[in-house]
């Protein structure tokens, strides 16, 4: 276990922020890797895509002892995080989350915009085409000026995001959906992590889209320092500035696995 948690302590590590951890490889869409929210690459196929302040670089890792870059491409400078889904990457950014077409994996497309507050903006997808986004209103994201909240969006059509549901959060940061088992993980600041779970109505008559997101009590764990976390088959893994811990959610309350600092 504690080779495990290694392995991905060092992927922690380089992601945003120094804290943070990789994109899911794939994002949980085609089976490369799993990873947390606050990562600033992600990987597709053999293709893997990078950010920094003004543009996205474009890797071919189609022969990793060789990895070649391909190209790059310009993004608002205010990019955060990166997380791919379903042939679109999501990009989290202070004024909102950016979407592109990787239908040609070396040439990513913009071809949507859904814009918020000016606030820090991690974005996880769930397999039943919802976007949750933190909004964080940290003093990296213009003076303290944004939110503390979490939304969450229809992302059906990938083309035309639509804003479902907005929840009063105390300092969130990265989160993480099990698509699996519907719950939702988040990393609330001195809130502690919280867990949640996700219900998705589908009303055909009106052809719209509602989200329930209901928690208990006893599921909000406040003695944990959270930054960012990666969920994954009733294992939890969970990162800050000081330790990775690793948790069992198949049965709540959580039983802690182990850490390493």
């Amino acid at each position: 276990m504690k080779y495990t948690m290694a392995i991905i302590l060092i992927v922690f590590l380089v992601g945003c922020g120094g804290t943070s951890s990789s994109s899911d490889g794939t994002s949980g869409s085609d089976g490369t890797g799993k990873g947390g929210s606050m990562a600033r690459f992600a990987i597709s196929g053999d293709h893997l895509y990078t950010l920094n302040q003004r543009e996205m670089e474009i890797f071919y890792v189609g022969a990793p002892s060789a990895p070649q870059p391909l190209s790059k491409v310009h993004v608002p400078f205010d990019v955060e995080t990166l997380f791919n889904y379903k042939g679109y990457l999501y990009i989290g950014a202070e004024s909102g989350v950016y979407i592109y077409d990787i239908s040609t994996p070396s040439q990513p497309t913009q071809v949507a915009e859904y814009t918020h507050t000016r606030s820090c903006d991690p974005v996880v997808v769930s397999n039943n085409n919802l976007a949750f986004v933190t909004l964080n209103n940290g003093s990296t994201c213009r003076l303290n000026s944004g939110d503390d909240t979490l939304q969450v969006l229809d992302v059906e059509n990938p083309l035309d995001p639509k804003l479902i549901k907005t929840m009063g959060m105390w300092d969130p940061k990265g989160l993480g959906i099990d698509d699996d088992n519907k719950t939702l993980f988040v990393c609330d600041g001195v809130a502690g992590l919280k867990v949640f779970e996700v219900i998705k109505y589908d009303h055909n008559e009106t052809n719209q889209t509602s989200v329930e997101i209901l928690g208990q009590q006893a599921n909000f764990i406040a003695d944990v320092d959270c930054y960012d976390l990666i969920p994954n088959n009733g294992n939890l893994i969970v990162s800050n500035g000081d330790n990775v811990r690793q948790f069992d959610y198949t049965h709540f309350p959580m039983q802690e696995l182990g850490q390493i600092k």
